[in-house]
């Protein structure tokens, strides 16, 4: 049996990047091109803030000898509480960009907020909804009800669905 492995651009890069994750103490994320950085159970908020800061830090440094940089317009980051209002009120900043917390942020498809709540994700799935039921509404005047089964397969329950284990 003869196996062939392709090193195609993807599989390179990863391998490229593999060692991002013991450039600092975050805990690491690698999904294709998108890196995610996270802490967790860190008691002190001027504690984390300064530990956040560093460890960006390190990992702008691991980034910039490697010939990588931040996409300062994509990076940021949010402070996760069970408080009703989040405590964060301070930027972080990374290479003289500042970093600025927010309320919710998008991870793959999936729109927690800083309390968890799925409020903004619930909310992204109605309009999604929506926007599919409209399609379906216009669609049943021209088509078989076969062949709008096979639409609403496509439309609906993939937005039902999609990281149903998170939720």
């Amino acid at each position: 049996m003869i196996t062939r492995t392709i090193l195609g651009t993807p599989l390179l890069f990863l391998i490229y990047i593999n060692d991002i994750t013991k450039a600092s103490f975050f805990h690491t994320t690698l999904f294709a091109d998108d890196i995610d950085l996270h802490m967790s159970n860190i008691p002190v908020l001027m504690f984390f803030r300064q530990l956040l800061t560093l460890n960006c830090a390190k990992s702008d440094h691991w980034l910039r000898a490697n010939k990588l940089s931040f996409n300062y317009n994509k990076t940021n980051f949010m402070l996760l509480s069970s408080r009703k209002q989040n405590p964060a009120s301070f930027e972080v900043t990374i290479n003289k960009d500042n970093i600025s917390p927010e309320d919710n942020l998008e991870y793959l498809g999936v729109l927690p907020d800083n309390t968890l709540s799925w409020k903004p994700h619930v909310q992204k799935v109605k309009t999604q909804l929506s926007r599919a039921c409209r399609i379906l509404s216009k669609l049943k005047h021209y088509t078989t009800p076969p062949a709008l089964k096979v639409v609403y397969d496509s439309f609906i329950p993939p937005y039902l669905n999609y990281s149903i284990l998170n939720w």
